[in-house]
């Protein structure tokens, strides 16, 4: 069986799509938003994935309420790891730490807690597009 390729441009809607293209970051080498996502298990790594493309896909209340669906269910289990290290070591992880959604996060000693910060911008920029929906009579 041979592997098709679907690809436009430069992109590859499969390994390179394009609304992701444009969170990835260049350090000494191009991290993609996936290489961070991979390392958060299921339940975080996807709500991450709704937060790196909310902006980019053309319906940005919907990703952000996927990721804020993603992030309750992730809050509720009782055996998650609530942090993702910002240590030396962990390039993948630094390499997005300037983002906007980290920023609401608390960092100690290294380590960025995320439960609570990535919650909290979630359901302001879900209220804040709501409001824009109203106002344009959507």
């Amino acid at each position: 069986m041979t592997e098709t390729k679907i690809t436009t441009d430069k992109y590859d809607i499969i390994e390179n799509p394009q609304h992701y293209a444009c969170e990835a970051v260049t350090v000494s080498y191009t991290v993609e938003p996936i290489e961070l996502c991979e390392m958060c298990g299921f339940l975080l790594g996807n709500a991450l994935k709704y937060l790196f493309r909310y902006q980019h896909k053309g319906k940005p209340l919907e990703d952000l309420m996927k990721a804020q669906y993603y992030l309750r269910r992730y809050k509720k289990r009782s055996d998650h790891v609530n942090s993702i290290g910002w240590y030396q070591d962990n390039k993948i992880a630094l390499a997005f730490k300037d983002k906007d959604f980290f920023k609401y996060c608390d960092v100690a000693e290294g380590s960025l807690f995320i439960d609570d910060g990535l919650l909290q911008f979630v359901d302001e920029k879900i209220a804040e597009y709501q409001m824009k929906s109203v106002e344009m009579g959507k």
